[in-house]
C-alpha cells in the first residue's frame, strides 16, 4: 500500500507513545520511516531489523561506532537485547556484539557467562554467533571460559560448521593466554588438525601454527606433511607456506 509521508510520520509520533505502539511497529513499512524520522535514536534502534533491513551492514555499522567511541553504556543496551523476545532481535544485538569483539574485544569481555550461556540455545544462530564471541575474548577471560572447555568441545563435534571453525578457534586462543591453558589443550590441538577435513585443513594449518611451541613442532609438523598429498594443489601451495614457516 502506498502511504502519505507526512501521515506516516505522524501516526509513528502518536503510536510511539501509547499503548499502540508494538501493534504498529510489527508493519515493517511503518518500523522504518519511524526510526528513520526520530531524531534521537536509541542504540537498539539503530540494528537492522528495527530499520527494516535485511542485510548485516547497519549492525556491522553500529558495532563500529560503539567499538570507535568506547560506548560501555550503548554496548550494555545492545546486550540488553540479548533477551528480546524476537529472535531477530536477539541475533542482531548478537551480530553486534561479536563483531564488537573483532575491533576491541575488552569492550564485550565482561559478557562471557551471557555468552556462555547462550551455547545452550536451541537456535542455531545464536549458538554460533555465541562461540563467535567467545573466540574473540577467549585470551582476555580464560578462568571464565575453561570451566566450560567440554561443551565447547562437544559443539566442535556436533555444531554447525561456523561453530565447529570458531569452536577451534576458542581453544587456539585459550592457548595464547598462558602455558597452563597450552598444556590443557595442546592435545586437542593436535587431534582437531589431525582430524580437519580437507577442505579447511591449510586454513585451520593457518590459525592453528604460531600457538604451537617448540617441544610440539615435530609432531605436528608431522601431522602437516601426512597430510598435505591428500589436499588439492591450491591448498598444498598454502600448507607448503605454513610448513616452511615451521622451519
Amino acid at each position: 500500500p502506498c502511504y502519505d509521508a507526512q501521515m506516516v510520520n505522524a501516526l509513528c509520533f502518536i503510536f510511539r507513545f501509547t499503548a499502540h505502539a508494538s501493534s504498529l511497529l510489527d508493519i515493517p513499512y511503518f518500523r522504518q520511516n519511524q526510526v528513520r524520522n526520530v531524531g534521537t535514536m536509541t542504540y537498539i534502534e539503530k540494528i537492522a531489523y528495527h530499520l527494516g533491513r535485511r542485510d548485516e551492514v547497519p549492525n556491522q555499522e553500529l558495532a563500529a561506532e560503539l567499538a570507535r567511541e568506547r560506548n560501555r553504556a550503548g554496548i550494555e543496551e545492545i546486550a540488553a537485547g540479548l533477551k528480546d523476545k524476537n529472535p531477530s532481535v536477539q541475533s542482531d544485538c548478537l551480530k553486534v556484539l561479536y563483531s564488537i569483539g573483532y575491533l576491541a574485544p575488552d569492550l564485550i569481555s565482561g559478557y562471557a557467562q551471557t555468552f556462555l550461556s547462550l551455547l545452550n540455545s536451541k537456535n542455531n544462530r545464536m549458538v554460533w554467533g555465541a562461540m563467535i564471541a567467545i573466540a574473540t575474548i577467549a585470551e582476555l577471560v580464560p578462568d571464565e571460559i575453561m570451566p566450560h572447555i567440554g561443551r565447547i568441545k562437544h559443539l566442535i563435534e556436533t555444531g554447525t560448521v561456523i561453530t565447529n571453525v570458531w569452536g577451534v578457534k576458542t581453544l587456539i586462543n585459550l592457548s595464547k593466554a598462558g602455558d597452563r591453558y597450552y598444556a590443557a589443550l595442546i592435545g586437542d590441538l593436535l587431534d582437531l588438525q589431525k582430524q580437519c577435513r580437507s577442505v579447511d585443513f591449510a586454513k585451520r594449518a593457518e590459525d592453528m601454527s604460531p600457538v604451537i611451541q617448540a617441544a610440539h613442532l615435530g609432531e605436528y609438523k608431522a601431522i602437516l606433511v601426512e597430510r598435505k598429498p591428500s589436499l588439492s594443489g591450491a591448498a598444498q601451495k598454502r600448507l607448503q607456506t605454513v610448513i616452511n614457516r615451521l622451519g
